[in-house]
């Protein structure tokens, strides 16, 4: 049913779409070059779909939320820190403005470019901690799996179940206007109350994600047009489960469509 109402919001509000077609556009290249064909893979679309997401090499953060790196990028020294640099400062702002959006049109509010402008503003600080408190999460893990071996697989185990736990953080910070923090306390809590309803509910999106980016996948390989095809699929599906995932949070936590992202 949230599903289903993701669709019909994703077609009422389409302009949205533009921005992770542009911004998966933007790296069309690096994605061209890292097309493997066949890929599987579990996953939930981020709170600012990428279609990097569903693509072998993906850099683009876990399976529920974005930290907004270069997808691909074999930049070395100043240049490279520079893009990172511009990518999350870029990165904090759009997800911003289109939570703030998607959060607009399921209140039947105003969706427009300063709606967009004026979420990005308000949220820009929280989103840009919560990518760099992420990308310095993801340097320490992905050392710590160097040091301790065999044991890795744990972690990454228990790295996944706490993405899980996370799965509302995004959506939390925009329709609570919560801090970094608090919302991250807010979706453990959310998820850990409804843990089978969440969990049946995530199930069929990762399912339909991971058919969606096999398709999208053997596209890219295929050529850069049909790569362009893949991209604005995968931005209809990922902005459709935004709306869905947005919509069930506000069920679950009991307020309906009451929110405001200017409050």
């Amino acid at each position: 049913m949230n599903l289903s109402k993701g669709f019909q919001l994703a077609n009422k509000y389409y302009p949205l779409l533009l921005v992770p077609i542009i911004l998966d556009l933007l790296q069309l290249g690096n994605i061209l070059r890292n097309a493997q064909g066949f890929t599987f893979k579990l996953t939930i679309p981020s709170a600012l779909p990428s279609i990097t997401q569903v693509m072998n090499t993906a850099n683009q953060g876990t399976d529920t939320f974005n930290i907004n790196l270069p997808y691909g990028y074999s930049g070395h020294g100043f240049l490279a820190v520079l893009i990172v640099i511009l990518y999350l400062l870029a990165g904090a702002f759009f997800k911003g403005g289109f939570l703030g959006c998607i959060l607009a049109g399921i209140n039947e509010e105003e969706v427009s470019v300063s709606t967009y402008i004026q979420a990005g503003k308000q949220y820009f600080g929280r989103f840009l901690a919560q990518s760099l408190l992420m990308v310095a999460l993801l340097l320490a893990v992905a050392l710590f799996l160097i040091a301790i071996g065999p044991l890795a697989l744990i972690l990454m185990i228990g790295f996944f179940i706490l993405a899980f736990y996370l799965t509302f953080w995004d959506y939390v910070i925009v329709a609570e206007n919560a801090g970094l923090i608090e919302a991250a306390q807010i979706s453990l809590a959310r998820v850990q109350s409804g843990l089978g309803k969440v969990f049946l509910f995530l199930i069929p999106i990762a399912l339909i994600t991971a058919l969606l980016g096999i398709i999208a996948n053997a596209l890219i390989a295929a050529s850069s047009i049909l790569a362009v095809l893949a991209i604005a699929l995968y931005a209809y599906f990922g902005t459709a489960v935004v709306f869905a995932i947005m919509t069930f949070y506000l069920e679950i936590e009991g307020s309906g469509a009451g929110s405001d992202f200017t409050a």
